[in-house]
C-alpha cells in the first residue's frame, strides 16, 4: 500500500498487530500519512480506522514514537488548567505535537503512531460452501475466522481453505461492542449464537445475508450446528451483556480487577458516534504592557532550561537563538517579569476565556507585537472613525483587528456513542474537562497538541446593551423557554442541564450570521472561520463579544483577508442582521421554537440550514443554541428581538 501523502506536516502511522492475547508481533505493513488535525480530532487514540487492507485502532499515547529532539508546544495558561482539571501531578510533562514523519528514516524506531488490527473477526471472501452443503441461491454466506486462524503475506491478511488449500482474502466483520465509558471490544459471535446451546461448539460459523435490503432481521450469524442468531436480536437492550472494560488502543488492554457497569451496545465500525474527540482550545495571549513576558513565552524553553544557572540571565544574553530579542530589556525586567509570570500561574482562572476576553476588550490600542513568531497583535480601532449609527452605537463597544493569534488545541480523552459536552458548556462558566471519557494511555504523562497560527476579528459588545435588553419582560420570557430546552437536551443524555443564558444565544446566532456574511466579503470559505462566544453567566462580571477567525497549521499568521474587513464590520453587521429576518425555509423555520419540541431540536429555535446553521468544524457549540429570533423580527413575528427593525439603517450593497 503505498503511503498517503499531503502537502501540510503529516505523520507515520506504523501498523502492528494486536493479538487477542495482548501480544504484539510486527508486521511488514506500508505506512499511511495524516495531518496533525486528523489525528488529534478524528482519528486519535482510541478511534477505529479503515485502512485500504485493514481495519485498525489508533495506539494510545504509548505507542507514539518519536526520534531525535522535539519541540514542546508551550502554553502557560493550558498546562496549569489540565492539572488542575483533570488530577495530574507534577509527573505531568505537559504538551507535545504528534511525532512527524520522516522520509529518510525505514528503521524500527522512526517516528510515528502505531496501530493495532481491530477487530480479530474477520469473514472470508468467496468462502467455498461446507463439504456436503448445495450452494444457496437466496443468500449470501461468508465463513467466520478469527485472527489467529489467519496468514500474512506482504502487506496482507488471507485464510488458507483447509479443503481446497485454496488462499482467501478476508474483510474484518462490520460490528463491534462499545460501551459509555468509551470501552471496546470483539463481539462473543461464539458465544452469543449458543448462548442457549452447547457453548463448547467449534464448528464453523457463518455470515448470513439474506436478499438486498439490509434489514437487521435477514442479516445473522449461524453456526453449522444449527444455532443461530440475528442482528435483530442483537439490538436488543442488555442482549450483549455487560461491558468486559476493555481498551484494545492500550497497553495491557485489561487490566486485572478491572470492571465495567455499562451494558455492551452493538456498534458499527463506520458509525458516526464510534469517536467523539475531547478537546480544550484556548487563544495565546500576551500581556499588553509588557512585551518582556510574551519575549519569554516565545523562548520559554530555552529559559526555563537554563533558570537553574546562577548567571542564567548572562547565558541567555549570549546565545545566538536569544541574543537579539532580549536585548532591549533590562536584567530586572526579565527577573520582575519570570516572577510575575509564576505568580500568575499559580493563580490562573479555571476559564480560559476571561482572560482572552480581558485582554482583546482591554481597549489598549496595541496588543502585543507584530514580529516573526509572535504569538498575537491585534489593534483597537479608532472608535471615532468608524462613525457608527444607531443601533451600533449602542451595542458596539470596540473592534479589534486581530493581525496575528496562536491558537492551541489539546486532545485529553475521548467518548463513544454520546458526544461530551461543548466547548462552550465546558469552558464558559466553570470548566469541567473531565467527563465520562476514555483515557489516553494508562498513565499520562503528557498530551497531545497543535498550535495553528491565523487572523481575526473582535468585537467587543457593550454590557448595558445586553443588560438592558436581557430584562425586558418578553426576553425574560424567552430566557425561561431556552433554558426548558437546555434541560430537554441534558436529560436526553443523562447529564445535568447547563443553561448558558439567553445572552450566549443572541450572540451565538449573530456569530453564524456575522461569519456567513464575511466569508462572501473576505475571501475565506465559511468552513475555514471559526468562532468564539465571549458571554458571562449569572453572578459574573459582564463580559461578551465574538471572535471570529481563522487558524492554520504551520502557518506564521495569513495574508489579512479577515482582518482586513475590521474596519468595514458595523456595514457588515447591518448585512449580517437583515438577511436574518426572512429564511426560504420560512414560515416552518420562522415558526420553531426552542424547548417546546420533546424529541427533536430543543437546542434551536428559528434556525435551519438555510439560515444561521454552518459547517460544524466553524461552530463551537455544534449548530445549536441558535434562534434569529433573538436579533430580527422574523415572518411569524418576534416580541425578543434584540434590533427592531426600523432601528436597523439599510445597509449598503
Amino acid at each position: 500500500m503505498r503511503a498517503a501523502r499531503c502537502a501540510t506536516p503529516s505523520l507515520r502511522h506504523c501498523f502492528a498487530c494486536a493479538h487477542p492475547r495482548d501480544s504484539h508481533s510486527r508486521c511488514n505493513m506500508a505506512d499511511t500519512t495524516q495531518t496533525f488535525s486528523q489525528l488529534l480530532l478524528t482519528y486519535g487514540p482510541g478511534a477505529m480506522l479503515d485502512l485500504p487492507d485493514h481495519a485498525v485502532v489508533v495506539s494510545g499515547l504509548q505507542g507514539w514514537r518519536y526520534s531525535g529532539q522535539w519541540q514542546p508546544i508551550e502554553e502557560q495558561r493550558l498546562v496549569p488548567l489540565l492539572r488542575q482539571q483533570l488530577g495530574l501531578g507534577k509527573e505531568f510533562e505537559g504538551l507535545r505535537p504528534p511525532p512527524e514523519h520522516d522520509d529518510e528514516r525505514h528503521d524500527d524506531r522512526r517516528p510515528g503512531v502505531d496501530v493495532m488490527v481491530f477487530p480479530t473477526w474477520f469473514t472470508v471472501e468467496d468462502a467455498p460452501p461446507t463439504a456436503g452443503q448445495a450452494p444457496a441461491t437466496t443468500e449470501t454466506r461468508r465463513r467466520m475466522v478469527e485472527f489467529e486462524h489467519l496468514q500474512m503475506r506482504g502487506d496482507k491478511l488471507s485464510y488458507v481453505d483447509p479443503v481446497s488449500g485454496k488462499r482467501l482474502g478476508v474483510n474484518p466483520i462490520r460490528f463491534v461492542g462499545a460501551c459509555a465509558k468509551g470501552h471496546l471490544e470483539d463481539i462473543d459471535w461464539r458465544g452469543l449464537v449458543h448462548r442457549g446451546g452447547d457453548r463448547s461448539c467449534r464448528k464453523p460459523m457463518f455470515w448470513v445475508e439474506r436478499g438486498v435490503s439490509s434489514d437487521p432481521s435477514d442479516i445473522s450469524v449461524q453456526c453449522t450446528c444449527g444455532a443461530r442468531v440475528t442482528m435483530a436480536d442483537l439490538y436488543k437492550p442488555k442482549f450483549l451483556g455487560t461491558c468486559g472494560a476493555f481498551s484494545p488502543w492500550l497497553m495491557p488492554r485489561h487490566v486485572a480487577g478491572e470492571s465495567c457497569v455499562e451494558d455492551l451496545r452493538l456498534l458499527p465500525r463506520s458509525a458516526t458516534n464510534t469517536y467523539f474527540a475531547q478537546t480544550v482550545t484556548v487563544i495565546s495571549l500576551t500581556r499588553t504592557d509588557d512585551r518582556v513576558r510574551q519575549t519569554i513565552e516565545e523562548h520559554r524553553q530555552t529559559v526555563e532550561s537554563l533558570r537553574g544557572l546562577p548567571n542564567f540571565i548572562q547565558v541567555l544574553r549570549s546565545l545566538p537563538l536569544t541574543r537579539e530579542p532580549f536585548a532591549p530589556f533590562s536584567d530586572e525586567e526579565i527577573t520582575s517579569a519570570l516572577a510575575g509570570m509564576a505568580e500568575a500561574n499559580d493563580s490562573a482562572s479555571t476559564n480560559p476565556r476571561i482572560a482572552e476576553f480581558d485582554v482583546l476588550a482591554s481597549g489598549t490600542p496595541t496588543i502585543g507585537h507584530d514580529a516573526a513568531g509572535a504569538f498575537l497583535f491585534a489593534e483597537t480601532l479608532d472608535r471615532a472613525s468608524l462613525a457608527l449609527s444607531a443601533p451600533w452605537d449602542r451595542f458596539i463597544g470596540n473592534i479589534v483587528k486581530v493581525s496575528r493569534l496562536r491558537e492551541v488545541t489539546c486532545l485529553y480523552g475521548f467518548t463513544r456513542l454520546e458526544p461530551p459536552p461543548t466547548s462552550a458548556e465546558s469552558e464558559l462558566d466553570e470548566i469541567q474537562l473531565k467527563v465520562d471519557g476514555a483515557p489516553l494511555d494508562r498513565d499520562v504523562k503528557w498530551l497531545p497538541a497543535i498550535e495553528q497560527f491565523g487572523e481575526g476579528i473582535f468585537l467587543h459588545v457593550k454590557p448595558d446593551f445586553i443588560r438592558d435588553w436581557r430584562d425586558r419582560a418578553d426576553v425574560r420570557e424567552q430566557a425561561g423557554e431556552l433554558q426548558r430546552g437546555e434541560a430537554l437536551e441534558a436529560a436526553h443524555f443523562n447529564r445535568p442541564p447547563k443553561h448558558l443564558g439567553i445572552a450566549y444565544w443572541a450572540l451565538h446566532s449573530l456569530s453564524h450570521a456575522l461569519m456567513a456574511e464575511l466569508a462572501l466579503e473576505c475571501g475565506y470559505p465559511i468552513s475555514s472561520l471559526k468562532e468564539r462566544i465571549y458571554a458571562s453567566g449569572a453572578g459574573q462580571p459582564d463580559r461578551f463579544g465574538i471572535l471570529i477567525y481563522t487558524s492554520t497549521a504551520g502557518a506564521q499568521g495569513t495574508l489579512g483577508g479577515l482582518s482586513g474587513m475590521a474596519g468595514r464590520l458595523p456595514e457588515i453587521l447591518a448585512k449580517a442582521v437583515q438577511g436574518l429576518e426572512l429564511c426560504s425555509n420560512d414560515p416552518i423555520c420562522a415558526d420553531h421554537h426552542a424547548g417546546t419540541d420533546l424529541d427533536e431540536r430543543p437546542l434551536h429555535g428559528a434556525a435551519c440550514h438555510a439560515c444561521i446553521l454552518v459547517p460544524e468544524t466553524s461552530c463551537e457549540a455544534r449548530n445549536t443554541r441558535l434562534d434569529r429570533g433573538l436579533l430580527v423580527s422574523t415572518l411569524v413575528g418576534s416580541k425578543s428581538a434584540m434590533f427592531l427593525r426600523e432601528a436597523i439603517p439599510a445597509a449598503s450593497t
